[in-house]
């Protein structure tokens, strides 16, 4: 019975925390600055950084005076740039993502500056290959791509919401560090992970 005590009790209150906890539900969106970071030592020459879309949902339950738990579900643009000569390709690829952060957070008055950390699963819901002007889909035969299609990556950002009675407007800036290889080639040492800054705007309601 000890034993039972001692482990349920620390589960109930990690489940009854967020069900005590202030809700802000919001959305947001902005944009992603995206690249990868590769193994092969000339790549990094003729790589350069593809901008896209980024937005969706966030819930944040505040947990205290000072943390915060925020899921949130996301579309995202990601990819690459690459020229040599005259020649230049594109590879954009998207994403349904579901980053979960923990944040600290510091009330100022009607300011509440934040910094975060957190996991995210990133799942591929398209891709496409642009070479000079050409746009095929990275699974055909004429730009077939070997990859893998969902990744975990880590995301460390700031933010900062300002109040306006029951209504949030906030400002986010974060970095996302792809840590899947993504290069799905097998008896290969290649290695392919997303690099990503996003900046977004939102909007978000207290309940």
């Amino acid at each position: 019975m000890k034993t039972f005590l001692r482990l349920a009790l620390p589960l109930a209150l990690l489940i009854a925390a967020p069900l005590h906890a202030q809700t802000t539900l919001g959305v947001k969106g902005g944009i992603n600055i995206a690249n990868v970071d590769v193994s092969e030592v000339d790549l990094p020459d003729v790589l350069d950084s593809k901008t896209g879309f980024v937005g969706g949902a966030f819930v944040n339950l505040t947990l205290g005076s000072l943390f915060a738990l925020q899921p949130e579900l996301l579309y995202s643009q990601k990819g690459f740039k690459a020229s040599e000569g005259p020649l230049e390709a594109t590879l954009g690829t998207n994403y349904i993502e579901i980053p979960v952060l923990l944040k600290a957070q510091f009330k100022l008055a009607m300011l509440r500056p934040a910094i975060y950390a957190g996991p995210v699963l990133s799942m591929e819901t398209g891709c496409n290959l642009d070479i000079i002007g050409v746009s095929v889909d990275c699974d055909d035969d004429e730009g077939f791509v070997d990859r893998k299609k969902s990744e975990w990556g880590a995301v460390f950002g700031a933010n900062l919401d300002f109040f306006l009675g029951p209504v949030m407007l906030l400002l986010d800036a974060r970095y996302q560090l792809g840590l899947t290889n993504l290069a799905d080639v097998p008896d290969s040492d290649e290695s392919v992970k997303n690099r990503v800054w996003q900046i977004m705007a939102g909007v978000g309601f207290t309940l």
